[in-house]
């Protein structure tokens, strides 16, 4: 049984697009589906996102979002910090994490959110009993 996992995303591939608001409810719906505790975990360079559109994007989905959320202003990772899953583009690495989805362009983060599904998916489901083959008490 999880009871936490991290997943990490760059928030300026999808904030303000027309994909945004199905990439928030894809997370919810991993979170909902399978009662994962989800610690977001988005990031952006500076100059790529102003502090008004994240103040923005905050209020939009404070009632969606019922797990804890950090956004960060680069993509480094505090060495105390490791990724459950991380979402990211090409051009960035990342050496601190359980699983990975590469991106090329930003329209595939929804792919690797199905990823993330099926992933937390097979965790969390009941495994098949298999009897253990032991030959050591046989003549």
């Amino acid at each position: 049984m999880l009871s936490k996992i991290t997943v990490r995303m760059k928030l300026s591939d999808f904030i303000n697009t027309d994909k945004e608001e199905h990439i928030m409810r894809m997370i919810n719906k991993t979170h909902e589906d399978w009662r994962a505790t989800i610690f977001l975990h988005l990031w952006y360079e500076n100059d790529e996102v102003g502090p008004q559109e994240v103040n923005e994007f905050l209020t939009r989905y404070q009632n969606l979002l019922s797990f804890k959320t950090l956004i960060r202003t680069n993509s480094d990772l505090n060495s105390d910090e490791f990724i459950f899953f991380d979402i990211l583009p090409n051009t960035v690495k990342n050496r601190k994490y359980r699983f990975s989805y590469v991106y090329d362009h930003p329209k595939d983060i929804g792919k690797g959110l199905d990823t993330l599904y099926d992933c937390v998916k097979f965790i969390t489901s009941d495994k098949p009993y298999k009897k253990q083959k032991r030959n050591d008490y046989e003549d």
